[in-house]
């Protein structure tokens, strides 16, 4: 290899090896945002079926729900 050459091709695997690095470190804040955003998605599901639920008992008068007020009792489906 001529040595004039050899500190411009030094230069071009240091800017190869930082963009590959800068690629992945991309990469990992992506995922890591999705699972969040995911997660923030699932916290928030999880608020709105508690909500629902404490609207029902408000409804229905009763500080608890049993099966027997999810269920009709002569057809045995989901009231």
């Amino acid at each position: 290899m001529d040595l004039e050459r050899e500190p411009i091709h030094d230069l071009a695997r240091r800017v190869i090896r930082l963009a590959e690095e800068t690629q992945h470190a991309a990469q990992v804040l992506e995922r890591r945002l999705e699972a969040l955003e995911r997660r923030t998605g699932t916290a928030g599901r999880a608020e709105r079926i508690l909500s629902i639920a404490a609207g029902m008992r408000t409804h229905l008068g009763q500080d608890r729900l049993s099966v027997e007020d999810l269920y009709d009792p002569d057809t045995g489906l989901p009231a």
